[in-house]
């Protein structure tokens, strides 16, 4: 059921509470339905988009600037679901294995992330050499709101209350008893056998924080908010593409279907080359307002093959345009998100501080993947790639925007460096869990959605078999 009001909720038994209504809390959700136990969802927002309401994601950003976070998430039903660009990947084995996660342990799962995603589970993967696999992403058009309001407006095993700011959680030593929210004014306590933080990659670690500096649940918990990344995105160079002569190359393995195409780095090439993995892609129509440039280049440094790309034109058979890259990001501590000393929001809670610098391992691991490319390019004769000057004499990148949120309250076995172990419960504590993107202790380069779901339904099932 969804609610508007405490009256329904108040008293009954919840035993699970999930704070989030994103996609890692709906989805957990689903998956405890499943297994006929009720949950409480409460979400911060409301039904739909409020100015009002994104203000309370204001924010203070230390170091290079990244896109403001209200503009970069969503405080409503549904979470950032109702702006994000729906590609959708499962992250890549090898960098799974550096969460000390068995990539089959989520596999189990992609069936059901990729229903509840409404695409395809089948993501290929073409062997270019040892460097690079050209990759498949599935493109959603899911927004949680709209496709599970029914379902939940209808469930016996979940209640949603909207207009829910959760402030803090409270308990004895090590076992968390309620979570407080306010509710128009009024603050609220409910009790639960288990609790798990679904907030998104900011308020994760901000509720995490307050409660600390509340009381002595998280006492022990130093590394909260530390180690926050995100997925470097940028304009990386330009170049042009035989798309016919790739596909004669790699035969019956091109994956040949609408949208960018994307190549992605190799394990091998992140080892021997010791840089971060990463993605590149590339338009699959030519962009027309660069052409003529590119051309004309092409003409003064490399002639014989710009005669070819000009022949190419006329067969419609160049892909020419911008390359774009999305990399993964090396975790470093002093990014890290903070609570304010002074300002607070309009719950009188402190709002939050955000660390970040970027790094110029981003810019090493671009420059090596881009050159790398134009080699492969090259040698096959199937185009050619220049690279942003600016990467390629190491000294900046233009970020088009920052939206995907990872880090600050990761996976692992350290509490010097990781908040919540591999079954995503919180270090020292029973029955606190989080979920989301927060708790990625590696971004990969893969947008993070589907892991993000596959997560949350591996997290349903470890806290239906301890009920």
């Amino acid at each position: 059921m969804i609610y508007k009001n405490t009256n329904a909720i108040i008293g009954k038994n919840y035993p699970v509470v999930i704070v989030g209504s994103g996609p890692a809390g709906i989805s957990l959700a689903l998956k405890l339905e499943e297994k006929k136990i009720k949950t409480l969802i409460l979400e911060a927002g409301s039904d739909d988009y409020s100015e009002k309401s994104q203000e309370f994601y204001k924010s203070k950003i230390f170091g290079d600037e990244i896109t403001d976070l209200r503009s970069s998430r969503l405080r409503q039903f549904g979470g950032t679901s109702g702006l994000w660009g729906g590609w959708s990947k499962p992250m890549e084995n090898y960098n799974l294995s550096e969460w000390g996660i068995q990539h089959h342990e989520l596999d189990n799962y992609s069936d059901q992330t990729s229903k509840i995603l409404d695409i395809n589970n089948t993501f290929k993967k073409s062997n270019i050499n040892k460097y690079f696999n050209q990759i498949e992403f599935q493109y959603s058009k899911v927004r949680f709101n709209e496709k599970f309001r029914d379902h939940i407006s209808k469930s016996n095993y979940i209640d949603l209350l909207m207009n829910a700011q959760v402030l803090k959680f409270s308990g004895e030593e090590s076992v968390t008893k309620k979570v407080e929210f306010l509710f128009h004014g009024q603050r609220f306590k409910i009790s639960s056998a288990f609790f798990v933080l679904a907030s998104g990659g900011i308020e994760n670690s901000r509720i995490l924080l307050y409660t600390k500096q509340q009381n002595n649940l998280l006492k022990n918990n130093s590394s909260i908010g530390m180690y926050w990344m995100t997925h470097p995105w940028f304009l990386g160079g330009y170049g042009v593409l035989k798309k016919k002569k790739l596909s004669e190359y790699l035969g019956i393995n091109f994956i040949d279907r609408d949208g960018p195409l994307h190549i992605a780095s190799s394990e091998i090439l992140k080892k021997e080359k010791k840089i971060m993995s990463g993605s590149i892609y590339m338009d699959a129509k030519e962009n027309k307002n660069i052409v003529k440039e590119i051309v004309k280049d092409l003409l003064c440094v490399a002639p014989n093959f710009g005669k070819k790309v000009t022949r190419s034109i006329f067969k419609k058979d160049l892909k020419c345009g911008n390359i774009f890259m999305h990399l993964e990001e090396a975790p470093n501590k002093n990014n890290r998100i903070t609570l304010d000393d002074k300002i607070k929001d309009g719950n009188g809670i402190p709002i939050s501080n955000l660390y970040y610098k970027k790094s110029i391992d981003t810019l090493i691991s671009a420059k090596t993947i881009l050159k790398e490319f134009a080699n492969i390019c090259r040698n096959l004769d199937i185009g050619r790639v220049a690279l942003q000057k600016s990467i390629d004499d190491l000294n900046n990148y233009d970020s088009l925007g920052v939206y995907h949120h990872i880090g600050g309250t990761r996976i692992g076995v350290d509490l010097k460096n990781s908040v919540v172990d591999y079954n995503l419960k919180v270090h020292n504590n029973k029955n606190l869990y989080v979920s989301g993107s927060s708790v990625f202790p590696t971004s990969g380069y893969t947008n993070p959605t589907f892991t993000i779901v596959q997560l949350s339904l591996r997290l349903g099932d470890h806290i239906s078999k301890i009920l």
